[in-house]
């Protein structure tokens, strides 16, 4: 349930979203399970663990119900997994495939926690997903077992016009070579070499991370400016002929 915290995140990319009231409906929901979605985080896990009463299908169906906020829609859908863990599979993969980008979220999300390798599968396709959010969700599960074929889908990200807007590099990019760099193959040096010189600078220091793991070299010191470091790896580049 820790990875709930990630909806802060969230909001505060799209503010506008999920603080309006429920819209007015005949929908009836159980009031008990409205008030507990309202509760704070860790009060929420605490009724999910002491409570001998099985919410679960309240929460689908606030999870799936069109007349709630956006923010209760994504809690309830996580409370679900909480109260099912892995036997919540089914309802999670069918809010993956949802026209609303936050369920997609949060099913993504949920499965990570609990069915990690059905998770994996979902996150594949994700990366590819229209929303900026639910594909930055995406790199989060997959840098976690980073296979070679995982690393080759990332890699391929990085240029897909998805992740730009008017030809500017978008923070997925930078968050994506973050990951790479994690754990780089030696195979991938003039990968990084390259991304060097992307024109977004964000990339660039992300991509030391990767060059310095691969090379053993480390250049300028703790508290030497960014843009410095990057001039400085340039320069050992062109002079080691590493993209060569």
């Amino acid at each position: 349930m820790k990875k709930m915290v990630l909806f802060a995140g969230i909001l505060a990319i799209c503010p506008f979203v999920g603080s309006h009231a429920a819209i007015p409906s005949k929908e009836i929901m159980n009031p008990k399970v409205l008030e507990i979605l309202n509760l704070p985080t860790e009060n929420r896990v605490q009724v999910t663990r002491t409570s001998t009463q099985d919410f679960y299908k309240d929460y689908i169906a606030v999870a799936f119900s069109e007349a709630q906020s956006m923010r209760l829609r994504w809690r309830a859908l996580m409370m679900a997994a909480e109260t099912r863990r892995e036997k919540a599979t089914p309802d999670l993969l069918k809010a993956a495939t949802h026209k609303q980008w936050f369920l997609r979220n949060a099913a993504l999300v949920a499965l990570s926690e609990f069915n990690n390798s059905e998770a994996q599968k979902l996150a594949k396709n994700l990366l590819k997903d229209k929303a900026l959010v639910v594909r930055s969700a995406a790199v989060d599960v997959l840098q976690v077992n980073p296979r070679p074929e995982v690393r080759d889908l990332l890699w391929e990200e990085m240029s897909e016009k998805r992740n730009f807007r008017n030809k500017e590099s978008l923070w997925i990019r930078a968050q994506i070579v973050e990951a790479l760099a994690q754990k780089p193959s030696d195979h991938e040096l003039k990968m990084f070499t390259k991304l060097i010189d992307d024109k977004d600078e964000r990339v660039q220091s992300a991509a030391v991370g990767g060059l310095e793991k691969l090379t053993g070299v480390s250049l300028g010191e703790a508290k030497t400016p960014r843009q410095k470091l990057i001039g400085l790896w340039q320069e050992y580049i062109r002079r080691e002929k590493l993209q060569l």
